[in-house]
C-alpha cells in the first residue's frame, strides 16, 4: 500500500473498498448510531410556517426553549434574545467566519483552529478568504494559546474550540480560554455540540464565566440523535448573537419554522437525552477496552463518541485502509484533522461492542504489539 497525499481520504472509496473484504461492512466513520429516534410530537406545519419567511432569530418559543436547556443543563443564565437557531451546528461553525469578518477592523484575518479540529472550522475561513492559523497543544493535548506569537493574535477574527474535542475527546478549560480571547478582544466560538457525553465531571459551556465575547453552538443532531431535523442553536454575548443573526438574515440562513417547532418539543425534555448517552457511553467505552484488548493504544476519552487510535503500523492512512480492506471497518484517518494527526484513526463508537468483537479479534495477530504500549 501506498501512502496517499495528506487530505486524499475519501470515505466513499473506503465504503467501496471495505465491501470488497468478505466481511459486512461496518461504517465507524461516522458518529451516527443506528438507534431509533426519540419520540417525537410531530403535527402538521402552522399556516404562517408556510406562508411566511421563519424569522432568522428564531421563534419565541425557540429561544425561550433554548434559553431554559441552558440554565437546566448547565446553570447558564442567558437572554432568550442572546439565543438563535442554525441549520444544524455544522452550518453555523462553517458560516461564522464569514459572517464575523465585516464587524472588525480589516487586519483582524486570521482564523485560529485547535491543532487537530473539524474540518468546517477550515473550510468556513476558506471560503470567507481567510488565512487559518493552527494552534499548538500541549503535552495533554489541549490549545496552548501563550504559544502563539503576538502578530497572529493580533490578527485573529475568532478563535475555534471544541470541548469535548472531535477527535480526540479531550475537555478544554472553557474558561480559562474565555478570558484569554476577551484579554485580546478575539471572539471565542465554542463548539459544544459533544457537551451532553462528557465522561469526565458534569457537562461544560464557554459561557459559564458570561457572555461577553463568546458563543456556544450546540447540535440537535448530536444531544437528541436527529441528524435529518438540521437544527441547532448558538447563544452567547448578546451583541454578537444580534449581529450573526443580522448577517444570516441578509444572506437567507433560515431554520424552517416546522423543524424549530419540533425542536422545542426535543430541547424541553432530558428523558431521551439521558437514555441515548447512556448508548453511547456503553459503546464508547467498550470500543476502547476492545481495543486495548488487542493491543492497540488508546486512552479513554474525556468526553464525546470516538476513539482516538494510535496506527500500530505508524500511518494512520495506511491503517485506515487495511481495517477497510481486510476486516471490512472503515474509520478515519487522523490526518483528516490535522498533520499531527497522521500517526492516528479515529473510530466512531456507533456499534454495540459485542458485534465488534469478532471482527476485531484478528486485529490482534496483525498488530505488532512488541512495538507498542497501551495506557493503564
Amino acid at each position: 500500500m501506498t501512502e496517499p497525499a495528506q487530505g486524499s481520504w475519501n470515505r466513499a472509496a473506503a465504503l467501496a473498498l471495505a465491501a470488497t473484504s468478505g466481511h459486512p461492512v461496518l461504517d465507524l466513520s461516522l458518529g451516527i448510531p443506528p438507534d431509533p429516534p426519540p419520540a417525537l410530537a410531530m403535527t402538521g406545519p402552522e399556516p404562517s410556517d408556510l406562508t411566511d419567511y421563519p424569522p432568522t432569530a428564531g421563534l419565541p418559543e425557540f429561544r425561550a426553549a433554548g434559553r431554559d436547556y441552558l440554565v437546566r443543563r448547565f446553570g447558564v443564565a442567558v437572554p432568550a434574545d442572546a439565543v438563535a437557531p442554525c441549520v444544524g451546528a455544522k452550518e453555523c461553525v462553517g458560516t461564522l467566519p464569514a459572517l464575523l469578518r465585516d464587524r472588525t477592523a480589516a487586519h483582524r484575518d486570521t482564523v485560529l483552529v485547535p491543532s487537530l479540529s473539524y474540518s468546517p472550522y477550515r473550510a468556513g475561513a476558506a471560503l470567507a478568504g481567510l488565512r487559518v492559523r493552527r494552534v499548538p497543544t500541549d503535552e495533554q493535548g489541549r490549545m496552548d494559546l501563550a504559544a502563539l506569537p503576538s502578530e497572529v493574535t493580533e490578527r485573529a477574527l475568532c478563535l475555534f474550540v471544541t470541548s469535548p474535542s472531535n477527535p480526540t475527546g479531550g475537555l478544554e478549560p472553557l474558561p480559562e480560554i474565555a478570558e484569554w480571547g476577551r484579554r485580546h478582544d478575539v471572539p471565542v466560538i465554542s463548539d459544544e455540540a459533544y457537551a451532553e457525553l462528557t465522561w469526565v465531571g458534569p457537562p461544560r459551556t464557554v459561557l459559564s464565566t458570561g457572555l461577553a465575547g463568546v458563543l456556544a453552538v450546540h447540535s440537535l443532531s448530536k444531544r437528541s440523535h436527529v441528524p435529518g431535523l438540521r437544527v441547532g442553536l448558538f447563544a452567547g454575548d448578546p451583541e454578537l448573537v444580534a449581529a450573526v443573526v443580522r448577517r444570516r438574515r441578509e444572506v437567507g440562513l433560515l431554520t424552517p419554522g416546522p423543524a424549530q417547532r419540533v425542536a422545542v418539543g426535543l430541547l424541553a425534555d432530558d428523558a431521551h437525552v439521558d437514555r441515548q448517552r447512556e448508548r453511547h457511553r456503553h459503546r464508547v467505552h467498550g470500543l476502547v477496552a476492545l481495543l486495548r484488548e488487542v493491543g492497540v493504544d488508546v486512552r479513554p476519552p474525556e468526553g464525546g463518541m470516538f476513539a482516538w487510535a494510535r496506527a500500530p503500523e505508524g500511518s494512520g492512512h495506511r491503517w485506515a485502509e487495511r481495517l477497510a480492506a481486510e476486516y471490512g471497518i472503515v474509520t478515519t484517518p487522523g490526518e483528516v484533522y490535522g498533520p499531527t494527526g497522521t500517526g492516528h484513526v479515529r473510530l466512531a463508537a456507533v456499534v454495540d461492542p459485542d458485534l465488534l468483537r469478532e471482527r476485531l479479534a484478528p486485529v490482534r495477530r496483525s498488530t505488532p504489539a512488541s512495538k507498542e504500549k497501551t495506557h493503564r
